[in-house]
């Protein structure tokens, strides 16, 4: 089964061509709505939210699989879950909720800790660039902030090859851009320095509670970095906007006229409130943080969740906390479960990094003949000729090189613990 992105709300027949071709019964499920991305749909109907949520996947699997028994004459032999951004959602809910559903699932980019994304992520954005006129940062200021990230932590890992192996490490200060005088194309007026501070930053209380995680720099310029997600080509138009705004429209405040600007993330007796009623209505419903698998574990279960270290959606932290808070309950998780970060790879596909990968090859060897991967190698393709490859190492892992050979073949490099 493959998942969904967005709000879902549309059947991911694209997605459906690549398991159909490799022989695979496929299916795939809107969640029980149409109107892609538009929230309209969940006001005042909870039975659609938690369709949308998590029931839909599991009811879809459930159906799947007495048509495949009643057609076949047999169940599947081995059940998988493909899915990145809310697919990765789903793809945990699954692991989480219904661990007897599939033998393995791939998790890509999630989007698991909903009502905080769409708090501290979404909303924070939106309020960090469109509160204030002069915070707005207009597309073609990206690319100056790409370059800018680039010249300071390309090199961090020994190699200028225009990838950031493990952005966490980059500490770009955005007051390096600001304008000597007046606003120009190629510098950031004090109010940009500020917006760019707080998008990485992520959402905080007043007291300076972590409510999200921030974007990590290096998703800043080219297409599908941030002028799809955060700016977007106009005011409101990134998608951090145009996907968060209608769940608190429709999910959270049942009022289509409610203005983003009245939640304050200042006021501590105000967020607080807002918050916990966020947490306490869709928290159960959406959040899949629960770190015990034990359940799928036990059921023979196998998971791969990967994440691109430069998404400008969803912070990649969030999946390093998820697989921290795993290890931290059930120990050491890398029978079952492993995290491969993927450097220079914007939302689920896209970006300067080597961002193609069979994570369903690497899934069936591991269900079906015991292989676990010890890594992945990843393709980067300019003008559809593949120019540069590169191993994707279990986290912690990550590649190094060995120093010889060239930087663009992934013979060169080796999966080591980081170096300090």
């Amino acid at each position: 089964m493959v998942g969904n992105g967005g709000l879902a709300g549309t059947i991911s027949y694209a997605a459906m061509v690549a398991p159909l071709a490799g022989g695979y019964a496929t299916a795939s499920t809107d969640t029980g709505h149409t109107a892609d991305n538009d929230g309209h749909w969940a006001q005042g109907r909870m039975d659609r939210v938690i369709d949308f949520a998590h029931r839909s996947v599991h009811v879809t699997t459930e159906a799947s699989k007495g048509i495949i028994r009643a057609f076949y004459g047999a169940p599947p032999q081995h059940s998988y879950f493909n899915g990145c951004s809310n697919g990765g959602q789903e793809a945990l809910a699954e692991a989480q909720r219904y661990p007897q559903d599939y033998d393995g699932i791939i998790a890509g980019d999630p989007a698991n800790y909903w009502t905080h994304l769409m708090t501290g992520a979404h909303l924070w954005i939106t309020q960090a660039l469109l509160a204030n006129p002069d915070s707005y940062i207009p597309s073609s200021k990206t690319q100056t902030i790409g370059d800018a990230v680039y010249a300071a932590c390309d090199a961090l890992d020994g190699i200028k090859d225009g990838i950031i192996n493990d952005p966490r490490k980059c500490h770009f200060d955005p007051a390096t851009l600001l304008c000597k005088g007046a606003d120009a194309p190629d510098c950031l007026t004090a109010a940009q320095v500020e917006t760019v501070k707080k998008i990485y930053q992520g959402g905080r209380t007043s007291d300076g509670k972590q409510i999200f995680p921030g974007i990590l720099p290096g998703g800043e310029a080219g297409q599908g970095g941030w002028t799809s997600w955060i700016t977007g080509a106009a005011p409101g138009r990134g998608s951090h906007t145009t996907l968060g705004m209608p769940v608190f429209n429709y999910f959270v405040f049942n009022d289509p006229k409610w203005d983003f600007r009245t939640f304050r993330f200042d006021r501590t007796e105000d967020f607080d409130s807002d918050m916990d009623s966020i947490d306490a209505t869709l928290g159960p419903i959406f959040n899949n943080i629960n770190p015990d698998l034990k359940a799928f574990q036990s059921h023979g279960g196998k998971l791969i969740q990967y994440h691109g270290y430069s998404d400008p959606d969803i912070s990649p932290l969030n999946s390093i906390n998820y697989y921290q808070s795993v290890e931290q309950r059930m120990g050491d998780p890398r029978s079952f479960y492993r995290l491969f970060m993927v450097p220079g790879m914007l939302h689920c596909n896209g970006g300067p990094g080597p961002n193609t990968f069979d994570t369903v090859k690497a899934l069936e060897q591991w269900v079906e003949l015991g292989k676990a991967p010890a890594q992945m190698v990843a393709s980067h393709s300019t003008g559809g000729k593949v120019d540069r490859t590169r191993p994707l190492c279990p986290f912690p892992q990550e590649a190094q090189w060995k120093g010889s050979g060239s930087t663009d073949q992934a013979e060169n490099f080796v999966c080591a613990p980081p170096k300090p």
